[in-house]
């Protein structure tokens, strides 16, 4: 009972931590697309059917509720722009990005991860969701990546953030699949559970994600809706701070 409890709360702040990415920008025009034949339907509403699938295959989620199977091979485009096919479902994936390691963990994708960024000790939510994660081979940075590691670990699929475009060259001319991501407003976090979900056949735990998180939005916008607006300072070396809407200040 304590160890489900657990893995609830640990869905509910990878959930809230996804949430709060969203309004760091004004929306991008950058699309999610794919070219496969995707049937799509309505997936678990709430967050709790999210976390008692966290654990299984994405073949049990689609029994609980959603028909939505990407059908291999797909190619889809990431958010760079780049075509990228993928052969079969990734049994093995590598992210080197906090919050695609993070995604992945909400989509129940843990078993699958074999890599991560560095510092992931600092990751209190992996702490609590997967201390696994510790144990992982880390590749690096987005300024000091290592490719050779995260080469050597063999993935069916990598995932790296937009700065490390040159990597996602290297990888894919070794036949590696790298989508590369940018969640950086409300719209391209959007497209990147869209993009990572349809590439690892997870799409069923993704609505029930997004469901979760526009529950959450309703909520704080209504609870909120006669409260004044309080000045807040915010200080720090985060990139992130200086896109944060005035609104949100």
């Amino acid at each position: 009972m304590k160890q489900r409890f657990k893995k609830h709360v640990a869905l509910t702040l990878i959930s809230l931590m996804l949430l709060s990415l969203i309004g760091c920008g004004k929306p991008a025009s950058t699309e999610t697309t794919t070219t496969t034949e995707t049937a799509v339907t309505e997936a678990p509403a709430s967050i709790s059917d999210a976390a008692t699938t966290a654990d299984s295959t994405p073949a049990d989620a689609s029994e609980e509720g959603s028909d939505a199977q990407t059908v291999y091979p797909v190619t889809v485009t990431d958010q760079a722009g780049r075509e990228v096919t993928i052969e079969k479902e990734p049994e093995s994936i590598v992210s080197g990005y906090y919050i695609s390691t993070s995604l992945l963990l909400a989509l129940g994708l843990k078993d699958k991860v074999t890599g991560i960024e560095a510092k992931a000790d600092k990751r209190s939510i992996y702490k609590l969701a997967a201390p696994e994660f510790l144990e992982l081979p880390n590749v690096g940075t987005a300024k000091e990546f290592d490719l050779e590691t995260c080469a050597s670990l063999s993935p069916e699929l990598v995932i790296l953030p937009m700065k490390l475009k040159d990597a996602a060259q290297s990888l894919s001319e070794l036949d590696i699949p790298v989508l590369l991501v940018n969640p950086e407003s409300e719209d391209q976090l959007e497209q990147m559970i869209e993009l990572v979900s349809t590439a690892t056949n997870t799409k069923g735990n993704a609505d029930a994600l997004l469901s979760y998180i526009d529950e959450k939005k309703e909520m704080l916008e209504k609870d909120l809706s006669g409260v004044d607006a309080k000045s807040v300072y915010l200080a720090g070396n985060s990139s992130l701070l200086s896109t944060i809407p005035i609104s949100l200040v």
